[in-house]
């Protein structure tokens, strides 16, 4: 079984690019983006003057409801920023990346070697999609199946939006809740689009050039006295795989920052109002829940595979024929070993590394806030 083509990886990214008014390969970036970001503000306006506006003990359940939206609107409008900030140097990394990949395609033995995490990745990609699509398909409709239960058996029309804002005129005519409806609902769909851009394209590029480590690795691993006349090659290509790694976290360092920033509020939030909130809302929650956990998860198991799959490289140096080779190649091994003792690592602002140990401290945050939280409401 062949690998997927290079594009087949960017397919989701490019049709969200598309919807949102961004062109991936280019440039240019349609009114409709824009558009899309002051209606994104206005909706962030709103909900954070409802927040502020309600600040009190009494609504205390409602305002923990309201956080993880607040949140995740902030995230996706400041994750889109930054990537749009940076799309010329992120269309040079794809290309360099693609030029790479082409090699890869082209030997079945480097196929075999990274067939299994890109195969992972194409899943991810797919079911990730899925799952926040749904998320928001729940967020953004339950609130008509309430109103259609009110209806039945109360037989009273409640309006309700899908998220708390505050207006300055009332949306219990028929017309003023559908144009306030139609705006909550369409940012929350480009929300979705907009982080899941983000966190998708970072998957992407970052299991890429781990599995170029993989195959630096490999190659160094079976070196010997009739195929060190490769070794030059593989050094330059190293050094060439982290001058890309310092680029991505160029790239997503001020993502990942926020990333980190909101997780645990989130977390907290939304474990509060599963454990305390109204039933109508668990279905939301549970899924809002795994969406946060899956995003920061991923995000830090490609940021921990990095940084092994380049400790994987001196390893490999180590485990080859080196002590066979002349005195020239031995130099260059030596210098695969002193480069490969500093692993490559994707920060959040330098004030975090992504890693395994960045998501236990991101949960053991989260459970701090959720007990004080807890113990707030309960002495409420």
């Amino acid at each position: 079984m062949e690998i997927p083509e290079f594009k087949h990886f960017f397919k989701q990214i490019v049709v969200n690019y598309f919807l949102l008014g961004i062109s991936f390969d280019e440039s240019k970036i349609s009114i409709r983006f824009y558009l899309f970001l002051i209606s994104i503000i206005l909706m962030l306006t709103g909900e954070i003057s409802f927040f502020v506006s309600k600040i009190s003990s009494e609504n205390f359940l409602k305002l923990t409801e309201l956080a993880p939206c607040i949140c995740i609107g902030l995230l996706s409008f400041l994750k889109i920023v930054c990537i749009v900030w940076k799309r010329e140097k992120i269309n040079k990394f794809v290309i360099s990346l693609s030029d790479l990949y082409s090699e890869i395609t082209a030997d079945i033995k480097k196929q075999n070697i990274v067939k299994s995490e890109l195969g992972f990745l194409s899943l991810l990609i797919k079911y990730y999609f899925i799952l926040n699509v749904f998320l928001i398909f729940v967020y953004n409709f339950s609130s008509i199946i309430i109103m259609l239960y009110y209806y039945i058996t109360k037989n009273e029309i409640t309006f309700i939006l899908p998220y708390a804002v505050l207006l300055p005129f009332s949306t219990d005519s028929m017309l003023a809740w559908i144009v306030v409806y139609i705006f909550s609902i369409t940012n929350g769909f480009n929300c979705v689009l907009f982080f899941t851009s983000v966190d998708i394209l970072y998957y992407v590029l970052t299991c890429h050039l781990c599995c170029h480590f993989s195959l630096i690795s490999n190659e160094l691993q079976y070196l010997d006295t009739m195929t060190m006349s490769s070794l030059r090659n593989i050094v330059k290509k190293h050094q060439y795989i982290l001058k890309l790694s310092l680029i991505l976290e160029d790239i997503f360092t001020v993502p990942n920052f926020f990333n980190v920033l909101m997780g645990s509020l989130q977390i907290c939030a939304l474990g509060f109002n599963l454990t305390m909130g109204d039933w109508t809302q668990m279905l939301g929650v549970v899924l809002f829940l795994n969406s946060v956990l899956i995003q920061i998860y991923m995000t830090c198991l490609f940021g921990e595979n990095l940084i092994c799959e380049s400790e994987k490289v001196g390893e490999a140096a180590y485990a080859c024929l080196w002590y066979n080779m002349d005195v020239r190649p031995m130099k260059h091994i030596l210098l695969l070993l002193l480069r490969s003792k500093k692993p490559q690592i994707l920060t959040a602002y330098k004030f975090s590394v992504i890693s395994y140990q960045c998501f236990t401290k991101i949960i053991s945050t989260s459970w701090s806030y959720f007990t004080i939280l807890r113990t707030i409401y309960a002495d409420k």
